[in-house]
C-alpha cells in the first residue's frame, strides 16, 4: 500500500456494525448504477453487532445440521429484520443481515465453516457487507476537488495523499474495496483457526545458531558444510549455503503467516510478528512504504517527529528487486511485491483465488496511482529525498498500467484458469462496478436454476435495493419476490404453517393482482384447520386482500376436483360416482373455512360452495355434495335469515339441497324396497307332519305381518320420497333458474357468471329427466292403480306451458319417459280402466 493511514481507519477484521450515517440521501443519480463512491470512514464501518435475539432466533432454529448450513432459520431471521426496517435505516439492516449469516456459520465447527458446503454462507455475509460499505459511502459528503483541500504550499505525503483520497472517488472505492477484500479474509482466519501458530522466542534461526555453537564438537562430527557460518540475514544469499532444515521451516512458515497477516490488513501485527520471532530486519523491510509525515508538536520548540519513510521510492527500488528474485520465499516474495507494487511477484501466492486475485490488483493499483500522484506533487511534498536518478530508475523498472475496475474483473478472470465465479462473486462484481441493471438481468435465470437458498438472498436483495430508492427494473424485481413466496409455500409439509407472518410479509411486496394469486397457493396448502385463522389473520395484518386470495384457493380447489372427468358441458349424462380420491374431496369441501374465518363473505361463500355442490353432481358424487351443504350449514349458521330473499345464491342453495334430499330419499326408499322385503317361507314337502304344518303356518303368518309392515314402511318412504322429488319438479319459480329480480355477488367477474348460468342450465337438463324417471319408477313399482294413473297424469306436468319442463329433455330421455308412461296407461286399461286411469262408463 502506498499510504500510512491509521490503521483506526481500516476495517478490523473481527468487527460487522456499519457506522451509522445521520445523512441520508438518495443513492443514485444515474438510472443503471449505484453512484457508489467509497470512503474510509473516521471510525471502524464495521462494529460487533451485539444482537442476541437474532442469535437467539438461530440458535433455537436449529439451523445448522453439521457438516452443512440449513436456510430454514436464516429465512426466519431475515424476515425479523426485514419487517422493522425502514429506508432511514438501511445500513443498519445490512449489518445485521450479515451478522446473522456469521452468527450461523459459527455454529458450524471452525473446521468445516468455509468447506464446500458452507463457503456460500461466507459469501452472502460478506456480499452484505460489501454492500454496506458501499451505501454508506454514497450517503456520505466528499470534497469535489483536490484544490479545496492543499492550501499550504508544502505537505507530508501523508497530508497529501490524505487528501487525495477524500476527493477521489475512484481511488476511495479502490481502497474501499480493498479493506473489505482485508477485513473478510481477516474473518475467515479468525473463524476457521486453521493456521499453525508461530513460536515467538526473540531469536533467530536458533537451530541454526546452536549448530554453529556446538562447532567441531563430539557432539557434532557429522556437520554438514552446506551450512551457513554467519548469522547475518544476507548470510545465505551471500554465502550461498544453507540453513538448518528446521529453521528454513520455520523461515517459510513465518513467511507465510507475515503474507497471511497483511493480506487480512493486519500490518502492525505482521510486523510485530517479525520482531517477537527474532527477525526484526524482516519488520523494518515490510514499513518501508509508510508514508512520510510530521506527528503534531506538543511544544513550539520541541523536536520535530515524524513517521514513515524519508526515502521510500529508494525503499521501493530495493523492494523490487527482491520481489524479483525467484530463490526467496514465494510468500516474503508476494508480501514485500505487494507492498512496493509490484503484481507479479503477488499473483504467485494468491493461488487462483478470487478474492486474493483482486485483492493483489487493486493494491498495486492503489500503489500505482498514489506514486503516480506523489511524483507529479513533488515541489508540494516537504523533504522529499529522493534523488531524480533513483527516481527515473524506479519508474523505468516499475511500470504499472493504470486500469479501471471492469478492466481489473477481465484480468481476474483471465487468471483463474477456467474457474468461474460464484453466483455471490457475481453479484459483488456488479455491485462493486454500480450494474445494478446487470443484477437484475441476470436474476431471470438465477432464479430457476440457482438453488433456494440464493433465491433468498436475492429476494432480500431487491427489498433492500427499493428501500434505497434503486430498483431499475421494478417488475424483475417482482418476479424475484415471487418466486421466494413460492418457494417458502413449497417448503411447507402436512398442511400446516409455523409463521404465517413471514409468508405473509413477503407477500405483501409484489403487486395487488399477484399478492391474491400468491396468497391463495398458500391457502391451497394449508388443509389443518388450527393454522388457517392464523394463516387469515397475518395476511389482514400484512394489508393482502384475504378474502379474493380464499375466493381464488377455493376455486383452484372446485378445479382440481373437476380434472380428469371430461367435458361436463357437452356430455348429459353423469359419470360414474367414483370417490377418486377422499383426501381431495375432504380438502375441497373444507376450504369453504377460509370464508367463514372473514368478515361478510357469506355471499361468496354460498356462490363457491354451490359450484362445489355442482361439481360433485356433475361427477356424480352425491355424498360429498350433501357433505358440502352439511358443512356451509356448521360454518354459517342461520344464514337463512341472513340473507335476502331475493339472493340468487340462496335460492340456487335451497334447490341444489332439495335435489340431493331428494336423490337420499330415494336411494332410502330403494334399499327398502329390494332389501327389506320379506321372503316367503317355502311350500311343505307332501309328507310332512302334523306338528311340521302348525309350525310351518305359524312361520306364513309372522312373515305376513312382517311384509304387513314392510309394505306399510315403504309405503310411507315411497310418498316421503315422491314430495321430495316433487318438490324439485315443481319449485317455484322453477328448479335452479334465477328469478328476474334476484341479484348475486359482485366479487365474480362476468365471464364466472356466464360459466354459472351454463352449468345451471346443463344440470336442468341433465336432473329434471333424472326426477322425472325416479318418480316414475315409485309409481311403477307395484300395480296400484292411483299410482299408475298419478305416472300418466306426469305427462301433464312435463307439457305444461307454465314450466316448460319438456325443453330441458333430450329426445332418448323423452323417448324413455313416453315408455314408462306408455307401460302405465296398459297397465290401466288391463285393468278396466281407460288409458288415463279412469273408470269406464257405458
Amino acid at each position: 500500500m502506498a499510504k500510512n493511514f491509521d490503521r483506526s481507519l481500516q476495517l478490523n477484521s473481527t468487527q460487522f456494525t456499519p457506522l451509522k450515517n445521520k445523512r441520508n440521501r438518495q443513492l443514485l443519480a444515474r438510472e443503471d448504477t449505484l453512484n457508489i463512491s467509497p470512503i474510509l470512514n473516521d471510525t471502524s464501518i464495521f462494529k460487533n453487532l451485539n444482537d442476541t435475539s437474532l442469535r437467539q432466533v438461530l440458535e433455537e432454529s436449529s439451523i445448522v445440521i453439521n457438516p452443512g448450513v440449513s436456510t430454514e432459520g436464516l429465512s426466519e431471521a431475515f424476515f425479523e429484520i426485514i419487517q422493522t426496517s425502514r429506508p432511514s435505516d438501511v445500513l443498519d439492516t445490512l449489518a445485521r443481515l450479515a451478522q446473522v449469516c456469521c452468527d450461523s456459520l459459527e455454529l458450524v465447527e471452525p473446521w468445516n465453516r468455509y468447506n464446500a458446503q458452507n463457503y456460500w454462507l461466507a459469501e452472502e455475509a460478506n456480499t452484505w457487507k460489501l454492500l454496506h460499505c458501499l451505501y454508506a459511502d454514497s450517503i456520505t459528503e466528499h470534497p469535489e476537488s483536490l484544490d479545496s483541500l492543499i492550501t499550504d504550499t508544502t505537505l507530508s505525503q501523508q497530508t497529501l495523499v490524505d487528501a487525495l483520497f477524500r476527493s477521489d472517488s475512484e481511488l476511495r472505492l479502490l481502497q474501499l474495496l480493498v479493506d473489505w477484500l482485508e477485513a473478510t479474509a481477516a474473518y475467515q482466519e479468525e473463524a476457521t483457526k486453521t493456521s499453525a501458530p508461530i513460536i515467538s522466542n526473540n531469536i533467530h534461526w536458533g537451530n541454526t545458531l546452536h549448530q554453529l555453537l556446538i562447532g567441531t564438537s563430539l557432539f557434532n562430527k557429522e556437520k554438514s558444510k552446506a551450512m551457513v557460518t554467519c548469522m547475518d540475514p544476507d548470510a545465505p544469499r551471500r554465502q550461498k549455503k544453507i540453513l538448518h532444515s528446521d529453521d528454513q521451516k520455520d523461515d517459510n512458515d513465518l513467511c507465510k503467516r507475515i503474507f497471511t497477516e497483511v493480506r487480512c490488513g493486519k500490518f502492525k501485527d505482521a510486523v510485530s510478528l517479525c520482531i517477537n520471532s527474532g527477525q526484526a530486519w524482516r519488520g523494518a523491510v515490510l514499513q518501508g512504504w509508510i508514508l512520510l509525515h510530521y506527528l503534531p508538536q506538543e511544544e513550539n520548540n520541541s523536536a520535530i517527529e515524524i513517521s514513515g519513510n524519508p526515502s521510500r521510492d529508494l525503499w521501493k527500488w530495493c523492494a523490487l528487486a527482491l520481489a524479483n528474485n525467484t530463490t526467496e520465499n514465494i510468500h516474503y516474495r508476494a508480501t514485500v511485491g505487494v507492498l512496493c507494487g509490484h503484481l507479479a511477484s503477488t499473483l504467485t501466492a494468491c493461488q487462483g483465488s478470487w478474492e486474493d486475485l483482486l485483492w493483489a490488483h487493486l493494491r498495486v493499483q492503489i500503489e500505482a496511482r498514489v506514486d503516480k500522484f506523489l511524483h507529479e506533487h513533488h515541489a508540494t511534498v516537504d523533504a522529499n529525498t529522493t534523488p531524480s536518478d533513483v527516481l527515473e530508475l524506479l519508474q523505468s523498472e516499475l511500470q504499472v498500467e493504470e486500469m479501471a475496475l471492469q478492466q481489473i474483473f477481465s484480468a481476474v478472470k483471465a487468471l483463474m484458469d477456467g474457474k468461474k465465479e460464484s453466483l455471490y462473486q457475481t453479484c459483488q462484481h456488479y455491485l462493486m462496478l454500480g450494474h445494478v441493471r446487470a443484477i437484475m438481468q441476470d436474476s431471470l435465470e438465477w432464479i430457476e436454476n440457482s438453488d433456494d437458498r440464493f433465491v433468498r438472498f436475492l429476494a432480500h436483495l431487491i427489498l433492500i435495493l427499493r428501500q434505497m430508492g434503486k430498483d431499475p427494473q421494478h417488475d424483475i424485481g417482482d418476479q424475484i419476490l415471487e418466486k421466494y413466496v413460492t418457494q417458502l409455500v413449497g417448503q411447507l409439509i402436512d398442511g400446516s404453517v409455523e409463521c404465517p407472518e413471514l409468508i405473509a410479509y413477503y407477500t405483501s411486496t409484489v403487486p395487488v393482482n399477484r399478492q391474491i394469486l400468491l396468497y391463495a397457493e398458500l391457502m391451497d396448502h394449508i388443509h389443518k384447520s388450527e393454522y388457517r385463522q392464523g394463516v387469515v389473520k397475518a395476511g389482514l395484518n400484512a394489508g393482502i386482500d384475504v378474502a379474493a386470495s380464499a375466493r381464488v384457493a377455493i376455486k383452484k380447489a372446485i378445479t382440481d376436483i373437476q380434472q380428469g372427468y371430461g367435458n361436463l358441458d357437452l356430455t348429459f349424462t353423469q359419470t360414474t360416482a367414483v370417490e377418486k380420491d377422499k383426501t381431495l374431496i375432504q380438502k375441497v369441501i373444507s376450504s369453504l373455512e377460509w370464508l367463514s374465518l372473514i368478515s361478510n363473505q357469506l355471499e361468496e361463500a354460498l356462490w363457491l360452495s354451490n359450484a362445489m355442490i355442482r361439481t360433485f353432481i356433475f361427477i356424480g358424487n352425491t355424498d360429498a355434495a350433501l357433505a358440502c351443504i352439511m358443512n356451509v350449514n356448521k360454518m354459517f349458521p342461520e344464514f337463512l335469515n341472513k340473507m335476502t330473499a331475493n339472493s340468487a345464491e340462496l335460492r340456487e342453495h335451497l334447490c341444489l339441497k332439495a335435489y340431493l334430499e331428494a336423490l337420499e330419499g330415494f336411494a332410502t326408499w330403494y334399499r327398502h324396497f329390494i332389501s327389506g322385503q320379506p321372503k316367503d317361507i317355502e311350500p311343505l314337502p307332501s309328507d310332512a307332519t302334523f306338528s311340521d304344518k302348525v309350525h310351518h303356518e305359524q312361520r306364513c303368518a309372522q312373515v305376513e305381518q312382517q311384509k304387513a309392515r314392510w309394505l306399510n314402511a315403504v309405503s310411507h318412504q315411497a310418498r316421503h320420497t315422491k314430495n321430495l322429488l316433487y318438490n324439485v319438479l315443481l319449485f317455484p319459480g322453477g328448479w335452479l333458474q334465477d328469478e328476474s329480480d334476484s341479484t348475486t355477488s359482485h366479487k365474480f367477474d362476468d365471464d364466472e357468471k356466464q360459466e354459472r348460468t351454463k352449468q345451471l342450465e346443463t344440470l336442468r337438463r341433465l336432473c329434471i329427466p333424472e326426477v322425472v324417471i325416479l318418480i316414475l319408477k315409485i309409481l311403477q313399482s307395484n300395480e296400484d292403480i292411483e299410482n299408475h294413473k298419478e305416472a300418466v297424469e306426469l305427462s301433464t306436468i312435463i307439457a305444461g306451458e307454465n314450466r316448460c319442463l319438456y325443453k330441458v329433455f333430450t329426445k332418448s330421455k323423452l323417448m324413455e319417459v313416453l315408455d314408462r308412461i306408455k307401460e302405465s296407461s296398459i297397465l290401466l286399461i288391463e285393468k278396466g280402466r281407460d288409458m288415463f286411469g279412469y273408470e269406464i262408463t257405458e
